[in-house]
């Protein structure tokens, strides 16, 4: 790529716009020494995934995502799968529940189906949510709240 837009051949460069767009996420993990793992395109993965670096998924996955670092869902992806992500970029399609820790981004060709817990979300327009969504710092509630000790409501005193 070159500064004003043409490669050594005389072609215009992505800059131009004259090439497909791809998913680039907008933001990085902190971890730069964890390689990202590729699902590739025509790849299905069932099962239980676990990582610790960033993954890229193009391909298919049924069953469990997790991951400490970025999980990016290309616009051809689909994940029939539950996700928990440190960070996320979907562009894809999803079905099963949302976990992530800070910032989740929804591109315009996203297609989830589940829930969604986060902290932060971007959406844009054009991409199909649903199911609940929740954002912000008091998801970080734990899973089972107490059980107040006096009723809600009381009655008034005589």
């Amino acid at each position: 790529m070159s500064l004003f837009g043409t490669t050594p051949s005389g072609s215009t460069d992505r800059a131009e716009g004259n090439n497909p767009p791809s998913i680039i996420p907008t933001f990085h993990t902190p971890n730069k020494n964890t390689p990202a793992t590729v699902i590739a395109r025509g790849v299905k993965l069932e099962g239980e995934f676990k990582s610790q670096g960033d993954v890229l998924i193009e391909g298919e996955v049924v069953g469990n995502i997790q991951t400490d670092g970025l999980l990016t869902a290309g616009p051809e992806a689909l994940l029939k799968a539950g996700v928990i992500a440190a960070d996320a970029v979907i562009a894809g399609k999803v079905e099963g529940n949302l976990q992530v820790k800070r910032r989740l981004e929804v591109k315009s060709t996203a297609k989830i189906k589940g829930d969604i817990t986060c902290l932060t979300i971007v959406v844009e327009a054009g991409a199909m949510l649903q199911g609940n969504v929740r954002c912000g710092e008091e998801n970080k509630a734990p899973a089972e709240a107490p059980i107040p000790k006096e009723p809600a409501i009381k009655e008034p005193s005589k």
